[in-house]
């Protein structure tokens, strides 16, 4: 019988034995790989992955399941009830309270109690706390997988790939020595380094929040550039609740993605236009009446109650619409959209015309052959045509950086295992304006801020360039509101040797006047933000 048993296992049934011996002798494991951080321009931590206890059952080996979640409740935020009923289940695994406190998972252990166990889980840590560039950084579920913003557009970098390793075990279950039959390295996720200025980014989410709380505003936007480099160092969105009245960072960019009529900030273009084609010059004058008749419609001039003449440079100073109309005809419908589309409206900011963040929009700037009736006019001083802020910021930081237009940019570069910096390709650039006509319009827009409707953008000791725009809201009825206003300032300085453009909006305050409302934003972030990058004052 004994040989007959040997006959049968060593050679009818061996492949069979041979595989089951496999089986019980070897074993598999994932070697969880580590999800790279998010990092400021100066390597500040933004956002990184942790290890937090996680709670678990084995409800096979739980006795007494109400006793045990009631146990569990004296140190945790659970519901006793729903605990009980998992603990009371037939499963080999259940979670009982995931990525929970340190503190927490130390009481738990304490507690001691048949079938419940603590273990280590990935998390995602955020330092300056979940609201901080909210938008921007974006947001990752329980189990690390991305759901927006950076941790969604870099998810390819960001994250890493587990290793796995096959080896021969003892009868305990430890590794045998010199055992490993198979074995994949992990690979942790890389660092991004973002763009983004801690200090400026705090500043600019503080100072919106106080203004959208004062202005009785739905919400606000504040982007912050850097001239040369178009490094976006700030983009701030906060909005209000229209139930509870809370004014918090918003989960999205709506910098990049919500469209709004800019108004009289694009008169800054039109007047750029001109000067650039040889068709006006800072002191030609200009007849501008209260009130002037184009294409059968009789447009009224807002700022002033008495016919005038103006300069070119005045006509942006006082804000005059008519004035503006005037430039606008000598321009023509063909070449004004041909300038306005080469300061980047109507197109999306990312690389070869894709998105610079999911759902960007490209705003709204019609083709020329579509323009009729009024457009000319009305799109000359910022209705019927619809920007966004990283648009409206880019176009003024272009008349900042010598009419150099360089595409804003979110991204320093990305660190390996290796621990150095691989920087990212630079921002794409392309001449729109001549070095004369961008100094014509700091000229003209620093008069704004020293003379016309911009004075409470001005920042001691410093030369300001900036223009305000009061802009009615279309109303959904048709026509526009006469109630409903976006407030925006958009600027740079110091004027004459630019290192920051900001660009502010207001949605809806109460008191919509730009030069009340928005500009003063400008100033205290802007302010700051040349502090923290060590700009000295002028001369």
């Amino acid at each position: 019988m004994l040989a007959g048993r040997l006959v049968q296992v060593q050679w009818l049934d061996r492949d069979t034995y041979a595989d089951l011996g496999a089986r019980q002798g070897t074993a598999q494991w994932q070697i969880p790989s580590v999800r790279g951080a998010i990092l400021d321009r100066n390597l500040n931590l933004l956002a990184v992955s942790d290890n937090l206890p996680t709670i678990w059952a084995d409800p096979r080996e739980v006795r007494q399941p109400y006793e045990t979640a009631r146990a569990l409740a004296t140190v945790l935020d659970i519901d006793v009830d729903a605990i009980a009923e998992r603990l009371g289940s037939d499963r080999h695994f259940v979670y009982v309270a995931r990525q929970v406190s340190p503190a927490q998972g130390a009481a738990v252990a304490e507690l001691q109690l048949r079938g419940i166990g603590v273990r280590g889980e990935s998390s995602r840590l955020r330092p300056n706390g979940d609201d901080f560039a909210r938008g921007l950084l974006g947001a990752v579920d329980i189990d690390q997988n991305p759901l927006g913003g950076a941790e969604m557009q870099f998810a390819e970098l960001l994250d890493g790939t587990d290793g796995r390793e096959v080896a021969r075990i003892a009868q305990s279950g430890m590794p045998l020595p010199n055992g490993t039959e198979h074995f994949e390295p992990v690979n942790h996720g890389d660092d991004v380094v973002l763009t983004l200025h801690t200090q400026v980014q705090w500043v600019a989410e503080r100072s919106l929040t106080d203004a959208v709380s004062s202005t009785g505003a739905r919400g606000g936007m504040v982007v912050v550039l850097a001239t040369e480099t178009g490094d976006v160092l700030a983009l701030a969105a906060v909005r209000r609740d229209s139930e509870t009245g809370e004014i918090r960072p918003v989960a999205y960019n709506p910098a990049y993605t919500d469209a709004f009529e800019p108004g009289s900030v694009a008169k800054s273009f039109t007047v750029a236009t001109a000067l650039e084609q040889g068709l006006t010059s800072p002191a030609d004058t200009y007849s501008t009446p209260t009130e002037y008749t184009f294409a059968d419609k009789r447009f009224i001039e807002p700022y002033s109650q008495v016919d005038r003449e103006l300069t070119t440079s005045e006509i942006l100073v006082h804000s005059s619409n008519i004035g503006t109309i005037k430039i606008a005809e000598r321009i023509g419908e063909r070449e004004l959209q041909r300038s306005l589309r080469s300061f980047g409206f109507g197109s999306l900011t990312g690389p070869d015309e894709s998105p610079a963040l999911p759902g960007e929009s490209r705003g709204i700037l019609r083709p020329a052959t579509a323009w009729q009736g009024t457009d000319l006019a009305t799109i000359a001083f910022g209705q019927g045509i619809a920007v966004t802020a990283i648009q409206l910021a880019a176009a003024y930081n272009t008349i900042a950086n010598d009419g150099m237009y360089v595409t804003p940019r979110l991204v320093l570069g990305s660190v390996g295992s290796d621990g150095a910096l691989r920087p990212a390709e630079p921002a794409p650039a392309r001449r729109v304006l001549s070095s004369q006509t961008a100094a014509h319009m700091g000229e003209m827009l620093s008069s704004v801020v020293r003379d016309g409707t911009g004075k409470r953008a001005a920042i001691p000791g410093y030369r300001v360039a900036g223009k305000t725009g009061t802009a009615q809201k279309p109303s959904p009825d048709g026509g526009y509101s006469d109630t409903d206003y976006v407030s925006s300032f958009a600027g740079f300085l110091p004027a004459d040797r630019p290192r920051l453009t900001v660009v502010v909006v207001l949605d809806e305050p109460h008191e919509y006047r730009a030069g009340i409302v928005a500009a003063p934003v400008f100033a205290e972030v802007a302010e700051y933000a040349l502090r923290m990058l060590q700009v000295s004052p002028d001369a």
